[in-house]
């Protein structure tokens, strides 16, 4: 009697025993998107700080602004809701609405400077401004938690 090959003598495993080959990796977005959140509420608070616009060959900070131009006595809402937003997140709070309140104040503050200064204002701004702005933008597309569809 001839001997079969190896592979046609013993049966294959079924489906049902078989194993995954790749271990499963655990769905990292939702950190991905925790800790998105934090840098950006941090860099929103920190853009505050530096330069927003250089006139003349020197510097000023929001909180130059701040201080020093009254019709601007509002721009401290924008460091102060980035602080609340990255307070809330820390604790695992969710932050979908004030995060987007957060986001929109650069962009307030920019339409409020362009009506009080002229269209020349994008050829001054600096660092400091550019990164709120930015920060604002990714603040306001990231996603926002996914609501559990299954029962607990």
């Amino acid at each position: 009697m001839p001997s079969s090959p190896p592979s046609e003598a013993q049966p294959l495993a079924s489906p049902s025993s078989a194993q995954p080959t790749a271990p499963t990796s655990t769905d990292q977005s939702p950190k991905v998107r925790h800790n998105l959140i934090s840098l950006c509420a941090a860099a929103l608070v920190g853009a505050f700080f530096l330069p927003w616009v250089s006139i003349l060959g020197g510097k000023i900070s929001g909180l130059d602004i701040q201080k020093n131009v009254s019709s601007y006595k509002l721009v401290w809402l924008m460091p102060a809701l980035g602080l609340v937003v990255l307070l809330l997140n820390m604790a695992n709070q969710s932050t979908n609405l004030i995060r987007r309140v957060a986001a929109l104040c650069p962009f307030a503050i920019l339409f409020y400077s362009l009506t009080q200064s002229g269209t020349d204002l994008f050829q001054i701004l600096d660092v400091g401004a550019w990164l709120a702005l930015l920060v604002g933008v990714v603040l306001l597309f990231v996603p926002g938690e996914r609501k559990s569809t299954t029962p607990v």
